[in-house]
């Protein structure tokens, strides 16, 4: 997880988090993004200024392997919305003798023996009893690095596996629809989608997120994008040549995202001034073309055959790796300076691939949007989402010119 500005330092999100709200109103909320747009520092901006009426809870989820250490993390959350009352804390005793937990120096620890399942009431009975005693009227539970738990749940077979990750996500749905008061915020780095697809596997129909409305987080607006530029530009004491100059390229090369705009500013920093746009271009490529891959571009490439794993088969006995069906779509797309029907990728595909399966393309372009790497038109037709990210995959794959 990239470090997190303070929230009275993030820059563009006040319509995106005006919308948030607006939506949690009635809803759960599902944040999609691309890595590094910054997630988690909209989660937490929204945490540190929430409106009246509302509480919100932030769990990090990224190092929790099992249902029950989930539980325990939501428990020890959640604990401080009980009232301060005798009452009260009679109330979390009770909880904690009903699920056999015990509280050590503020954490909580639960039994980890009593059962596969017992965690499922266990985790309904904490959501219940926080709903009920929660001091304001709305509840937000913030579950940040989601599908990455989930995935690690999936892969630990004593815990349950695929069924206990479905399990996970069934009660957190439940209890949306039978808690008025509460409302969720799931998100992570890892598309839901396909963690979903891979623990239902075709052989179950659950639709677990059917009730959330997805909200996506795309890059700053080029203003705001550009103001980020010239701040971060004045607290480096980068001396320019003109700085809105600067500022205005750097927040177009790094398609304006946060992460790229500060790594950027802050290698400019150690260049001779005056800072011109072609320093800017210059970092911009360097960092592009870096094997140290400090920008993490290599991501990209590397998830393609755990989003796309499987094979189709092609010819006499012969199989075809989805994962490269959908690298030969990207190589394609990189090199096209306008965006390319259905057809025309079926075609490009097999002039390399011996695929005639069209409804396998048309579902990894689909996919492809999903996680966002490409973007779709109004005429259906596909291109790369981010220039920033199809020039890094032209030059990793050695497809420019």
């Amino acid at each position: 997880m990239a470090t997190q500005l303070a929230p009275e330092h993030v820059v563009g999100r006040d319509r995106l988090i005006e919308r948030a709200w607006h939506a949690l109103e009635k809803h759960s909320v599902l944040f999609t993004a691309e890595r590094r747009i910054g997630k988690t520092t909209v989660m937490k901006k929204m945490q540190a200024e929430t409106p009246d009426g509302v509480t919100v809870r932030y769990l990090d989820l990224e190092k929790v392997g099992s249902p029950i250490r989930f539980v325990e993390v939501l428990l020890a959350e959640v604990r401080s919305l009980l009232p301060k009352s005798e009452r009260a804390k009679k109330l979390f005793g009770e909880l904690m003798g009903h699920l056999g937990g015990v509280e050590i120096g503020g954490v909580v620890k639960l039994p980890a023996n009593n059962g596969a399942k017992w965690w499922q009431p266990a985790l309904e009975r904490v959501l219940a009893c926080v709903c009920e005693h929660a001091p304001t009227t709305t509840l937000v539970l913030f579950f940040d690095e989601l599908p990455y738990m989930l995935q690690k749940i999936a892969g630990c077979t004593e815990e349950g596996g695929d069924r206990a990750a479905l399990a996970v996500l069934d009660v957190l749905r439940s209890a949306r629809q039978e808690h008025p008061n509460l409302r969720m915020v799931f998100s992570g780095s890892i598309g839901l989608h396909h963690v979903v697809h891979a623990l239902r596997d075709g052989k179950c129909a659950s639709e677990p997120t059917s009730d959330m409305m997805t909200i996506e987080i795309g890059p700053l607006e080029a203003s705001d994008a550009q103001d980020l530029a010239r701040r971060l530009l004045s607290e480096a004491r980068v001396e320019c040549d003109s700085v809105d100059t600067v500022a205005a390229e750097l927040a177009d090369l790094t398609d304006r995202v946060p992460f790229y705009i500060e790594r950027v500013a802050m290698c400019l920093a150690l260049e001779p001034s005056p800072i011109t746009p072609e320093t800017v271009q210059r970092q911009v490529q360097s960092h592009l073309t870096n094997d140290l891959n400090h920008w993490e571009m290599e991501h990209f490439r590397q998830r393609i055959p755990t989003y796309y794993p499987g094979t189709i088969p092609v010819g006499d006995r012969a199989t075809l790796a989805k994962a490269d069906i959908v690298s030969c779509i990207l190589d394609e797309l990189s090199i096209c300076e306008s965006p390319r029907s259905i057809a025309e990728v079926c075609v490009a595909i097999k002039s390399s691939h011996p695929v005639e399966n069209r409804a396998l393309v048309i579902d990894l372009l689909r996919n492809l949007v999903l996680d966002h790497y490409l973007v779709c038109n109004d005429h259906k037709h596909y291109s790369f989402r981010f220039p920033l990210i199809r020039k890094w995959w032209q030059l990793a794959q050695g497809l420019a010119a």
